[in-house]
């Protein structure tokens, strides 16, 4: 595994908790790791994009872990769900949620090693876009996106987990035809959004992490319309 996997451990239990750190650690995957006690906190911090895998126990005090997966599910098509649990009781949920693990306490050294191993070849296989950035070739997951700016004449890719920058000769308009729409939509002729990040739309379009991208005057209605029916849409994906 060549790139860094940002993983989530939710784990109410420390003796838990800490042999599933060590097992990650010894599994020689390399990976950046939040820890959490609950599946509030988890919430508290989660946005789409954040992590690539999220170990999760189903048995904890307050929120459930099948009712914090639900939640993130919402939000999160394409990050992993990996449940610890000491019954197998809530196998159909983990059906249902599109979890990639269902590890059985006390967890085992190779079926951590296997998760992290399908996660990373999940993450290989979701569609990227290769732009110059600083004159080398940078690929860069789509659903990491959260918009295009056009910033002193190059492009500015704000993703989940910072900003690259292209080089001068890139431009909006032949970034535009190598992406889905939905859910990219260019909104204006400095900007295109990925509308899974948009929180909500008035006049601009505010985003999840609380950034403005910029509508045409003139387009305000129609992309108002393209917003609402991705969250029509959603909905029907998530039946």
């Amino acid at each position: 595994m060549n790139e860094t996997l940002r993983v989530a451990v939710c784990e109410d239990l420390e003796e838990d908790m800490k042999r599933l750190l060590g097992l990650i650690a010894e599994s020689g995957a390399k990976v950046q790791t939040e820890i959490f006690c609950s599946g509030e906190a988890l919430l508290e911090s989660f946005y789409a994009g954040k992590y690539d895998i999220i170990f999760l126990d189903i048995y904890m005090d307050g929120m459930k872990g099948v009712d914090a997966a639900r939640s993130i599910r919402r939000d999160d098509k394409a990050v992993v769900l990996a449940f610890t649990t000491t019954s197998l009781d809530h196998t159909l949920d983990s059906y249902r949620l599109g979890a990639l693990g269902y590890l059985e306490k006390p967890v085992k050294a190779e079926d951590v090693a296997e998760t992290l191993h399908l996660a990373e070849a999940k993450r290989q296989a979701r569609p990227t876009l290769t732009l110059l950035s600083g004159g080398i070739p940078t690929q860069i997951l789509l659903d990491t996106i959260l918009y295009f700016e056009v910033h002193d004449h190059a492009v500015r890719v704000h993703t989940t987990s910072g900003v690259i920058q292209s080089s001068q000769s890139t431009r909006l308009d032949s970034i535009e035809p190598q992406l889905p729409c939905p859910p990219f939509l260019r909104c204006h002729h400095s900007y295109l959004v990925n509308l899974r990040y948009v929180r909500s739309v008035d006049r601009d379009f505010t985003m999840q992490n609380g950034d403005c991208v910029y509508i045409r005057r003139s387009d305000v209605k129609k992309c108002s319309d393209a917003f609402k029916r991705w969250l029509l849409d959603s909905v029907g994906r998530d039946e």
